[in-house]
């Protein structure tokens, strides 16, 4: 195989163009997601060194496939994100690398299965494919997070493989009518660029009504702590009217020396002031609001409930994000201390020197599901209460916080610490 020394440098600029395209589509998918690789540009050049090799050693289509397909996927391995997720689009991405190749080599190259093909039609490729990946990074706006079903992301992803099976057994079968071949490839080819915007749209979509059922949960949680607010508030006016009926029975109860009398009166004061629904009252609105929210499930589920909550009332006035925290663990542990036998849960929450700690354990039926080596949630319908441990501990890291899970055979323990200085 003589390779001219020009042959040689268009192959490194095509391809270095082809990844530098590739890395525009994972910028524009995954900009906001972590990448647990520091060296990505190492990563880079091995993948394109690795294709650029397999192409030379065997020369053959279904080969090239293979390669690229491979050297794509070592590409997104480091993000954070659903395995899912990068398939989908490694898929998408080559289906439309493939597809401008063939339209570019069957328009203006005069080729054959397993022949040269001049080297400034790979480089016409990649440019082809850099245009793509800019006009997508320009015209969608793609979401940080992706609630997108694993199952949708299967359907949207089969698009792009049956695509290229597609193309391969076109070029293959009939390779003489090229004409059809480019009209089969560009229409293929529009059809793999709108799955791009139907994924993104399909994305917002299921975004959009996760923040929906979030904001409805959210008024309901407020709806219940205006009723104990307006009831607590009923008892103040009543005991207040009837004040001084009270301060005579007591001072009758006080000539008469009758103290033990005096402690039972006050003791029926005090629980008629009392609001049973009212399980949480730190002084801050929001906390309060969630808490009392969902442990009036608890208590109507579980038969041992503990709770110890010490919080400066001043501080966490409009922080949603410890809402969030706090109602996502306290319902997880709700929901899973409901299925087992023992039916315990217990809170401590309290602040000190500038870090709020966070201890729940709960009680469990003893079957933790795993995902990727992670923890996943038994919630099926995602709300603000159901977004899985993974998520809460990815939210208390985005505010420089540190969480702990811990668990045995029949207890569930999740410690959270929180700075107050980096809460967003």
């Amino acid at each position: 195989m003589n390779l001219e020394i020009s042959d040689v440098i268009l192959i490194l600029v095509s391809n270095i163009v082809r990844f530098y395209a590739l890395k525009r589509f994972v910028d524009t998918f995954f900009a906001k997601e972590g990448c647990s690789c520091r060296h990505m540009e190492i990563l880079y050049g091995i993948a394109n060194f690795w294709t650029i090799i397999i192409y030379y050693i065997f020369r053959s289509p279904a080969y090239n496939i293979f390669s690229n397909l491979i050297a794509f996927f070592v590409v997104v391995l480091p993000y954070q994100v659903k395995l899912s997720r990068k398939i989908v689009l490694v898929l998408l991405t080559y289906a439309v690398n493939i597809l401008i190749d063939i339209i570019v080599v069957f328009s203006l190259a005069k080729y054959t299965v397993g022949g040269e093909v001049d080297q400034v039609y790979g480089c016409v490729t990649s440019l082809g494919m850099l245009i793509v990946a800019v006009i997508l990074e320009k015209t969608m706006l793609v979401k940080n997070e992706s609630n997108l079903p694993t199952l949708y992301r299967i359907a949207l992803g089969c698009v792009p493989t049956v695509s290229i099976f597609c193309i391969h057994y076109t070029v293959m079968a009939d390779i003489s009518q090229k004409m059809k071949a480019v009209i089969v490839s560009s229409g293929i080819l529009f059809i793999n660029l709108l799955i791009f915007y139907l994924y993104n749209s399909l994305e917002h979509f299921y975004s959009a009504r996760i923040e929906k059922q979030l904001f409805e949960q959210m008024v309901e949680v407020y709806a219940n702590q205006l009723d104990l607010v307006r009831e607590s508030q009923k008892q103040v006016n009543a005991l207040r009217h009837d004040m001084k009926h009270h301060i005579i029975e007591l001072s009758a109860l006080a000539r008469a020396e009758k103290g033990n009398e005096i402690i039972e009166y006050l003791h029926g004061m005090e629980k008629f002031m009392l609001n049973q629904k009212e399980h949480v009252s730190t002084g801050n609105n929001e906390i309060d609001g969630v808490l009392n929210y969902l442990l009036q499930k608890a208590y109507e589920i579980l038969e041992h409930v503990d709770i110890k909550i010490t919080i400066p009332d001043e501080i966490y006035w409009t922080n949603f994000n410890v809402c969030v925290i706090l109602g996502n663990l306290v319902d997880n542990a709700i929901r899973e201390a409901g299925k087992s036998e023992e039916k315990y849960l217990e809170i401590n929450i309290r602040s000190k020197q500038g870090i709020l700690l966070v201890f729940i354990e709960n009680s469990y039926a003893g079957k933790i599901m795993m995902h990727d080596n992670k923890i996943k949630s038994s919630q099926q319908n995602l709300a603000i209460h159901g977004i899985g441990l993974e998520n809460v501990k990815k939210i208390v890291q985005e505010n420089g916080g540190e969480m702990n899970i811990e668990y045995s055979q029949e207890r569930f323990k999740v410690q959270v610490l929180l700075y107050l200085s980096n809460l967003k």
